[in-house]
């Protein structure tokens, strides 16, 4: 079953859309609207859901958070059918336009995103209402941007969020990065988190700094371990909170816990060269 419901934000509107065999969705998709400016398209399996809320005489330009499949699903046909630019950072253009692979569970649950030609985001977007802020945001992706409006105390925030104390990374996720990302982002003012999976209207500082500071202690206990001997199995049995066999089986190795470990470890080796 196809879920889709609007919300309201005050003057932004809220698109949420995902795959929900029974009640809610398996995992909530949040596209927003804030006067003409589109961030997030949604995934393609959402197409004609999202095409049938949108209304294109209201926007006039198509931010992207990142290039994932969630994100970017229906990119190239809101750019054609509502005749407007999409930009998003430089390193996920290349993605757009020449496709990328993704695994069967990203089928399931998204759909392969079109081929789309994107155009570089400028750092700043403004409409007549408001200014929006480009903030270069990597660790979950090489091109994951947030958008700041400084005015309003907003952050459209991409997947830097998500959750607090998450359990695990995909394979190519960086926690350095991450929490750079993160410290960079709780310079900016905000309270107002839209989350691309969870929004949250207030307390959104407070959110990413928790982040942030989970994290930074994650990293740390990783490294310590690491120092006193430990072997990366040993490690990633000693800190485990939760079993994410689960996770692991149905991504088919792309997000686990194991992963969380290996990107601290892997700060190490990248310290060194």
């Amino acid at each position: 079953m196809l879920f889709a419901k609007q919300h309201s934000y005050g003057p932004v509107k809220g698109f949420e859309v995902g795959i929900a065999p029974m009640g809610k969705p398996i995992k909530s998709v949040y596209l927003y609207l804030i006067d003409s400016i589109l961030i997030d398209t949604g995934p393609h399996h959402l197409r004609k859901k999202v095409s049938s809320m949108i209304d294109c005489n209201n926007v006039a330009a198509i931010l992207l958070t990142h290039h994932h499949e969630d994100h970017s699903g229906n990119a190239g046909l809101l750019k054609d059918q509502c005749s407007v630019p999409v930009y998003l950072h430089p390193n996920g253009i290349a993605k757009l336009s020449k496709g990328f692979n993704i695994l069967p569970y990203q089928q399931i649950l998204f759909g392969k995103a079109p081929r789309v030609q994107a155009e570089t985001c400028p750092e700043i977007i403004e409409t007549e209402k408001i200014t929006l802020k480009a903030v270069h945001t990597p660790g979950h992706s090489k091109d994951h941007t947030v958008y700041h409006v400084e005015q309003e105390g907003w952050l459209f925030s991409g997947d830097l969020y998500v959750g607090e104390k998450i359990q695990f990374f995909r394979i190519d996720e960086r926690i350095d990065q991450q929490i750079d990302s993160l410290k960079k982002t709780v310079e900016l003012d905000f309270d107002i988190l839209f989350c691309a999976h969870r929004p949250s209207m207030k307390d959104g500082h407070t959110l990413i700094k928790r982040k942030l500071d989970y994290l930074i202690s994650f990293n740390q206990q990783v490294l310590e371990l690491h120092k006193k001997g430990m072997k990366e199995k040993d490690i990633i049995k000693r800190l485990r909170v939760k079993n994410d066999l689960p996770v692991k089986l149905f991504t088919m190795g792309n997000a686990c816990f194991s992963h969380m470990v290996r990107s601290s470890l892997n700060t190490l080796q990248d310290n060194q060269q």
